[in-house]
């Protein structure tokens, strides 16, 4: 953790505290990750709030629709298993028997359409009621399709009911099985549970209000039943901070980072260009930098999960109320946070070189098709391609290595389709001049005279301006006669009119 993030943390808590007792929320607790472990946690208000039953950071929350993201990580497992293929259907693994879909159609989606969303499914289930909650207990014979699959994005807990469903017929064990084992044993989440029982005396108190403005009442008590591979998980902060920084991170026997990261990869495009979907997470572009998590809800909970990843910082709250807005605590922490971390992590320009001048100049490369430009451009060497309107839109800084007259090529602040982070190496001759460079085995650049012929244009002297004053020729004042009604003038003769 940094000095920056320990200074800002006491504002966090205030905050929060202020908050939580401001809005009434019966309680909220919040966790920060950076890099690869949680650094604060804390819980406010109570668990149970007719007996004050103060919350504490190992209070069991129902985490609601974050189930989705151990449901798609449990896929993904089952994947690099061997088990299955994301463009596998539904029926490639879960047969009619176990499920008697009206449309056998129905189970022509795939894995991956039911992971992003995009199966055109219904949203619930026939008899799921989220007023008056009850589940049913198998799956039920139908459901429908709103849309033809891959046409409209459109979010579906049915989807992830089946995806349970081919978690249990691929993987040879229940769903809620397969997530303690190979997901919360590994991740050291001892305290959380993929199906608790209605029953549990470490879930906190959930509530709900009747009606909007209204003192909170507790919320009915369920099992979700067959719904529970997209919403019944129940986890305690200090899980849910682990199971942030395991996202966060580079991958390992849970997961291999390469399907880690295309968990988190955009899938789905929504229409405002802001928001996506990858394997079961919500991607989404605020403030200019990328985040990616879940939100839950389900009668009497609310919960968030979101993450940075280009800073490594996360933040997961849950909260014992279904308008708790988790996501107001998320924002301000990670909006307080966002700047200090980027700062810390900005990479320090290097000193420009005292001899940077002597590799400025034009590139050709041995095939004659491409000219590249070497320039100091903001106090850094810079390789910028002469063609883009833009001279930020296609440039590379070039970070000196220690071997001799060799760099590392940077990204710039736009995008381009450049060899960001491979070597370049300038050769020289005998006396030292710069001769050109190398970027790859086989590519290879020649130093070129100036292109442009510079010609300075002078104008012949001339001498100094002498100012000429015209004077204007002096005006005789007019005198006219003045006309008066009857005739008269000025004088008082009389005009005789014939």
């Amino acid at each position: 953790m940094t000095s920056g993030i320990a200074q800002a943390l006491p504002l966090l808590e205030a905050w929060t505290a202020h908050s939580v007792m401001q809005q009434h929320v019966p309680s909220v607790a919040l966790t920060v990750v950076h890099g690869d472990r949680p650094v604060w946690t804390k819980a406010f208000g109570y668990a149970e709030a007719s007996m004050k039953t103060a919350a504490t950071p190992q209070t069991l929350y129902r985490i609601g629709s974050v189930t989705k993201t151990f449901t798609a990580l449990a896929i993904l497992q089952l994947r690099e298993d061997g088990k299955l293929r994301l463009d596998d259907r539904v029926r490639d693994h879960v047969t009619t028997t176990a499920i008697q879909a009206r449309n056998i159609g129905l189970l022509d989606v795939t894995i991956r359409e039911l992971l992003t969303h995009s199966s055109g499914l219904q949203r619930d289930l026939p008899g799921t009621w989220w007023t008056q909650p009850s589940f049913p207990a198998e799956f039920p014979d139908h459901f429908s399709a709103i849309y033809p699959s891959s046409t409209e994005w459109k979010y579906s807990n049915v989807g992830y009911v089946l995806l349970g469903e081919v978690i249990a017929a691929a993987g040879g064990e229940p769903w809620a099985r397969h997530v303690e084992r190979r997901i919360l044993g590994p991740l050291g989440m001892a305290n959380t549970e993929a199906m608790p029982p209605r029953d549990d005396a470490r879930l906190a108190t959930g509530y709900s209000r009747p009606t909007p403005g209204e003192p909170y009442v507790p919320a009915p008590r369920v099992d979700h039943g067959a719904v529970s591979p997209a919403v019944s998980v129940a986890s305690t902060i200090e899980d849910m901070g682990r199971y942030l920084a395991f996202h966060m991170g580079n991958g390992g026997s849970v997961l291999g980072g390469k399907s880690l990261r295309e968990m988190h990869r955009p899938q789905w495009l929504l229409d405002d260009w802001q928001t996506a979907w990858g394997l079961g997470m919500r991607v989404r572009r605020v403030d200019g930098r990328v985040r990616v998590g879940h939100p839950g809800t389900t009668p009497g909970f609310a919960a968030l999960m979101e993450f940075i990843p280009a800073l490594k910082l996360g933040v997961a709250v849950l909260t014992n109320a279904d308008d708790g807005n988790p996501a107001s605590y998320c924002d301000y922490a990670l909006q307080l946070l966002t700047p200090i971390v980027a700062k810390a992590m900005a990479r320090a320009a290097p000193d420009l070189a005292e001899d940077a001048e002597r590799y400025c100049g034009h590139y050709r490369s041995e095939d004659g098709n491409r000219t590249m430009l070497v320039a100091v451009l903001n106090g850094q060497l810079t390789l910028v391609a002469p063609g883009a309107p833009n001279p930020y839109a296609a440039c590379m800084t070039l970070e000196r290595t220690p071997e001799s007259h060799t760099f590392i090529m940077r990204s710039g602040s736009a995008f381009a389709t450049l060899a960001f982070g491979e070597r370049l190496t300038f050769s020289t001759s005998a006396s030292g001049e710069v001769t050109g460079y190398d970027v790859a085995p086989g590519v290879r650049f020649v130093r070129k005279p100036t292109l442009y012929l510079s010609v300075e244009r002078r104008q012949r002297p001339q001498g100094p301006y002498i100012r000429v004053e015209r004077r204007k020729q002096p005006q005789v004042r007019y005198i006219g006669d003045e006309r008066r009604a009857g005739g008269g003038d000025r004088r008082g003769h009389q005009h005789v009119m014939h």
